[in-house]
C-alpha cells in the first residue's frame, strides 16, 4: 500500500486529450472500438526504490500490485465517462490502456472531450507470415537446431528448471514431441478452451523448436512450455488480446523465464513496450521476430523493432541472411536485429499427433535464440537479460557478409554487428563457454 501511495502521488495530470486521425476515419468507415491509451506508469513503477528492494516473487507479486492499483485509479474517470455514454470498456494493467467499444462518431467526439492525458487510437493488430509444406523428415537433430550448436550443450544441460512461455496461435498439446513438456499454465482470451489447442500450427511449430522432445526438433527439450493464444486461428492478433497474454505471463505458474513472440507488425510502433518493461522488471527474457519484410533495409517490425528486447533475424543452413529476413536499422537507426538464428526450411511440430511440417521465417529463428535462452539459464540459473544478451552477442558466428549485408549499415566500422545479421549467428555451445 505505501508503494502505491507513492506512486500515486507522482502521476501528473495535465489538460487536453487527442484523437489519432486514422481512429477518425475508421469510425466515418463503420468501425466501432479504440484504445484509450494513458501515460505509462510502468516506468515510475520500477524505478521505485520499495521494488527495486525486492526480489523473486516478491518482487513480481509487488510489481503487479503496483501496476494494478495505479492504472485503475488512472483509469476510472475515462472508464465513468465512457459508461455515461453507453460504451462498453474492458481495462487492462500491464499496459496503461482501455479497449472502448461501440463509438460512434458523436461518441467518439464526447469521450475526446474528457479532460486529462490521453490518446485515442485504433487498436494495433498483428500477423504471422511463414510458409508452410508437409514433411516427414526425421533426423537425430534437425539442421538449425545442429548448426547454433544445442546437441554439444546437452551434455551440460538440455534446459531442464526452465519454462518458456509461447505466445501464439496456440499449442498442440496433443502432439507426443510437446505432451510431455507442457507446464500446466494456460490462457485463451479468445476463444476461452479450457486447455491448450491449435489450429492454425505456427504456435506448435514454434514450441516444438523450442523444446520440442522426438524427431530432434527442439533446441531445449528439458525446458517446460506454458502458452497464451495470442493470435486467433487465422494467425491475426489483436492488440487487447496480445496485452492480455502479457498480464498473464507476469501472473502464470510457473511464471516463465523467457517468452517468444513469432509475430508483429508495423514499424516503429511503442504499443508494447510497456508490457515488455514490465517482463523486464519481473526477470522474464523478451525474444521477438523481426519480421519477415526483406531484404530491404529498415524494414523491421513492432514491437522487435523496439528496446528493451532481443530481437532475432533468420538464416539459411549455409549461414546466409534469408532473404526475406527484415533488415534494420529501425527508426532511431539503432542496432537491429541483435542476433540471427536458423529460419529457413525449418521441421517441428505439426496439428496431429505425430506429424511434421516445414516452415520458414524469421518466427522460426526467434524459437531457436528462446531454446538456447532456456538453455543458457538453466546452466547459469542466476543469469538476468544482461548476462543473457552479452553471452548471445560476444560469442556468436560471424559468416561471411554479402554486400547486401552490409548495404544497410555497419554501426561500428567492421563487419559486424550489421542491420543483417545483427551481432551474429547464435551458438549456444560457445555462450556456454563450450
Amino acid at each position: 500500500m505505501k508503494l502505491l501511495l507513492v506512486l500515486a502521488a507522482t502521476l501528473a495530470v495535465a489538460a487536453a486529450g487527442t484523437v489519432d486521425p486514422a481512429l477518425n476515419l475508421a469510425i466515418q468507415q463503420g468501425s466501432t472500438e479504440a484504445i484509450l491509451a494513458l501515460p505509462a506508469i510502468v516506468d515510475q513503477v520500477q524505478s521505485n526504490p520499495s521494488l527495486l528492494s525486492l526480489s523473486g516473487d516478491a518482487k513480481v507479486s509487488a510489481l503487479v500490485a503496483s501496476l494494478q492499483g495505479l492504472t485503475s485509479a488512472a483509469q476510472a474517470p475515462y472508464v465513468q465517462v465512457a459508461s455515461s455514454l453507453g460504451l462498453e470498456t474492458q481495462t487492462y494493467w500491464g499496459s496503461n490502456i482501455i479497449h472502448v467499444k461501440g463509438l460512434t462518431s458523436q461518441t467518439l467526439a464526447s469521450l475526446a472531450a474528457t479532460p486529462g492525458e490521453f490518446t485515442l487510437r485504433k487498436p494495433v493488430t498483428v500477423r504471422m507470415t511463414p510458409s508452410i509444406v508437409e514433411t516427414n523428415a526425421t533426423q537425430n537433430a534437425q539442421w538449425g537446431v545442429a548448426k547454433i550448436r544445442a546437441p554439444e550443450a546437452w551434455a551440460r544441460t538440455q534446459g531442464e528448471g526452465t519454462v518458456v512461455c509461447i505466445i501464439d496461435t496456440g499449442v498442440n498439446l496433443g502432439h507426443v514431441a510437446l505432451a510431455d513438456a507442457y507446464g500446466g499454465a494456460w490462457s485463451d482470451p479468445y476463444y476461452n478452451t479450457a486447455g491448450p489447442t491449435d489450429q492454425q500450427g505456427h504456435g506448435s511449430h514454434c514450441a516444438g523448436t523450442v523444446l520440442g522432445r522426438a524427431n530432434g526438433v527442439g533446441v531445449a527439450p528439458a525446458a517446460q512450455w506454458v502458452a497464451c493464444r495470442g493470435l486467433n486461428h487465422q494467425g491475426s492478433g489483436t492488440e487487447p488480446n496480445l496485452i492480455s497474454c502479457a498480464q498473464w505471463v507476469l501472473t502464470a505458474n510457473p511464471r516463465p523465464n523467457i517468452v517468444s513472440n513469432s509475430w508483429g507488425g508495423g514499424s516503429n510502433n511503442p504499443w508494447y513496450n510497456q508490457v515488455v518493461s514490465a517482463w523486464r522488471s519481473a526477470g522474464i527474457i523478451p525474444v521477438f521476430a523481426i519480421g519477415n519484410s526483406g531484404p530491404g533495409c529498415r524494414t523491421v517490425i513492432s514491437p522487435g523493432d523496439q528496446p528493451n528486447l532481443i530481437s532475432v533475424g533468420a538464416t539459411t543452413d549455409t549461414d546466409a541472411m534469408a532473404t526475406f529476413s527484415s533488415r534494420g536499422p529501425n527508426a532511431a537507426g539503432a542496432l537491429k536485429p541483435e542476433v540471427s538464428a536458423p529460419g529457413n526450411n525449418i521441421v517441428s511440430c505439426g496439428t496431429g499427433a505425430n506429424n511434421y511440417v516445414t516452415m520458414s521465417g524469421t518466427s522460426m529463428a526467434t524459437p531457436h535464440t528462446a531454446g538456447a535462452i532456456a538453455l543458457l539459464m538453466s546452466a547459469n540459473p542466476s543469469w538476468g537479460f544482461d548476462e543473457i544478451f552479452t553471452a548471445l552477442t560476444t560469442t556468436p558466428v560471424h559468416p561471411t557478409l554479402s554486400n547486401a549485408d552490409r548495404n544497410c549499415g555497419l554501426p561500428e566500422g567492421g563487419d559486424f554487428p550489421n542491420h543483417a545479421l545483427g551481432h551474429g549467428r547464435i551458438d549456444v555451445a560457445a555462450a556456454l563457454g563450450l
